[in-house]
């Protein structure tokens, strides 16, 4: 057998003269027992100098497996927004040394409950939820044991620090963007508009207000979207697309009025972009195409999209940050704060939109 190198409290007994149990209840801070400061300072000292470490049971061992590391949960990972906010997170998180798992729910009620309760079996540095998930009374119960960051669109309801996004505000300066260059008809394409997906219905809302404030009627904007049922049989890696394609070409195979299209996100822009050419129109002469997210691919000469930049990057470092300073400054805090942070959108004009030049009867 080889050499044993591991200290033990008889290793620091024999140096010092005293008993074993001894050492040991001052290195395990045992209540109810006094020593002189002297022993106590001199079996601590002791022990720092021949390296001793406090064996740990394996029990609490698997508790701290995780202690430094941040859950990062997310709807899918086939939409460049969400791997660019991992991205962000991960680069980030490095700077404190902590790890990142991401964990992708796929919007499932289910697997969010099944993952949420996984969770609070761990001990975790933090968690960072990317869409505002159906279970947020059990994320609350959550974040008062874990650092908990809500990042993007937030429920109203959600008692844990966020990065928020107000989704009103990119559709707002979308629908007024378009106005000013004279579309009065567009269509909306998104995927499934439901209640907990909020952050769909407000960018419809704030298009609807910037149309309202011009004079326009709201009724001049078409809103498509699939049921969640025919949505759940697209393949996910790139249901978003397809959707927004075939949503798409059957505006155009009607007799829509509308002279430009709005993806929910810039995989819907690009399923429409698709369509639109597809269909033998050009992108901006026949058609104007905005989207949401300013994904790196939108930016590239052969996309060349407008879309609304909503800070991917700068909202998934600060979660971090977030998470770093709770964990190092909240134990001296005599009461916690929820913090609420908001980064303003920015409307990037690509060539993807230009000045309508189609008269539509009123």
């Amino acid at each position: 057998m080889g050499k044993r190198n591991k200290v033990t409290t008889r290793d620091i007994a024999l140096k010092l003269g005293i008993s074993q149990s001894t050492v040991s209840m001052v290195l395990s801070n045992k209540p109810n027992v006094s020593f002189t400061e002297e022993t106590i300072r001199l079996v601590k000292s002791t022990a720092k100098e021949m390296g001793y470490k406090k064996s740990v049971p394996k029990e609490k061992q698997k508790e701290k497996v995780l202690a430094d590391t941040i859950i990062v949960i997310c709807p899918t990972l086939s939409n460049g927004y969400y791997t660019t906010m991992v991205d962000s997170i991960i680069d980030q998180a490095r700077k404190y040394d902590y790890t990142v798992m991401t964990i992708a729910t796929l919007r499932d009620a289910e697997n969010e409950d099944r993952y949420l309760d996984l969770l609070a079996k761990s001990k975790l540095a933090g968690i960072i939820s990317l869409y505002p998930s159906s279970r947020i009374q059990k994320m609350n119960a959550l974040s008062k044991s874990v650092p908990m960051i809500s990042v993007g669109d937030t429920p109203a309801s959600c008692a844990f620090d966020s990065v928020e996004l107000d989704s009103k505000k990119p559709g707002y300066i979308v629908g007024k963007h378009l106005l000013s260059l004279g579309h009065k008809y567009i269509t909306y394409i998104s995927t499934p508009i439901k209640a907990k997906e909020f952050g769909r219905m407000h960018r419809i809302e704030g298009m609807k207000a910037s149309f309202a404030d011009a004079g326009v009627s709201e009724e001049n904007i078409d809103v498509r979207c699939q049921s969640q049922n025919v949505f759940d049989k697209y393949p996910s890696n790139y249901a978003e697309y397809q959707s927004a394609y075939d949503l798409t070409s059957k505006v155009l195979e009607s007799e829509s009025k509308s002279t430009a299209f709005v993806g929910n996100n810039d995989m819907s822009a690009y399923g429409i972009m698709a369509a639109i050419s597809d269909h033998g129109y050009r992108i901006p002469a026949d058609y104007s195409v905005v989207g949401f997210d300013n994904l790196h691919m939108s930016s590239t000469p052969q996309i060349s999209l407008t879309s609304v930049d909503h800070a991917s990057i700068k909202k998934g470092q600060q979660a971090v940050d977030m998470i770093y300073n709770k964990n190092t400054h909240d134990e001296k805090r005599e009461r916690s704060y929820v913090m609420h942070l908001e980064y303003e959108p920015q409307l990037i004009v690509r060539g993807s939109t230009g000045r309508c030049k189609r008269q539509v009867e009123e």
